[in-house]
């Protein structure tokens, strides 16, 4: 399980709030999201796309120290926290929109978890993403209208529903499958409450 002292290195406010619920909850997403990664193996190295300052890379490279890590971020201020932590993370700043900056990579696992619901052209993403994946992609999003459920119940976004302000895009695992498959074969999909997390293979 991840302890509380995991969460306190961060300072983003969804890992740095102390509600019960809310870490329950995230604990039981990564480690979901961790027995994806391992049902993924053999691999050697990972790229997650929307790092942020490295919660989910930070974790899994603890776990898995032969595997090389590779995290992109648009906020630099993420990234500099994220080189601070996990110096062996190679980190960039960069956009989900251009990975070209990475040269000729590919990665036998991209990990993509919390972004496409926030981005205007989600399909331009998972065209640099399903350009990078060698093995497997590791594709998550929130769950609606479960993730607004949850939102609301607990007091967050009340004037709204619960719909956070900054998602652009809501996915159903049906929905969610019929933006992916032009690019993926769809391996797997499973739920962590509130959120959705797929296994992919190229196409």
């Amino acid at each position: 399980m991840i302890p509380d002292s995991y969460f306190d290195r961060f300072t983003t406010k969804k890992y740095r709030s102390q509600n019960p619920l809310q870490r329950a909850l995230i604990r039981r997403f990564v480690e979901r999201l961790h027995s994806l990664v391992l049902r993924s193996m053999p691999i050697e190295s990972v790229l997650e796309v929307g790092c942020g300052e490295g919660f989910l890379s930070g974790y899994l490279s603890e776990k898995l120290t032969h595997v090389t890590f590779t995290g992109v971020d648009l906020d630099a201020g993420d990234i500099a926290k994220l080189k601070e932590k996990f110096p062996r993370i190679d980190a960039h700043e960069g956009s989900a929109y251009d990975l070209g900056f990475l040269g000729e990579q590919t990665f036998d696992l991209v990990i993509c978890a919390e972004v496409l619901e926030h981005l205007e052209t989600p399909d331009v993403a998972l065209e640099q993403i399903a350009s990078r994946t060698k093995k497997r992609a590791l594709l998550t999003v929130p769950n609606e209208p479960l993730f607004m459920a949850a939102n609301f119940l607990r007091g967050k976004n009340i004037t709204r529903l619960g719909n956070d302000i900054e998602h652009i895009n809501h996915y159903n695992p049906r929905s969610f499958r019929r933006l992916l498959e032009p690019r993926f074969e769809v391996l797997e999909v499973t739920t962590s409450f509130p959120w959705l997390l797929t296994l992919n293979a190229p196409r």
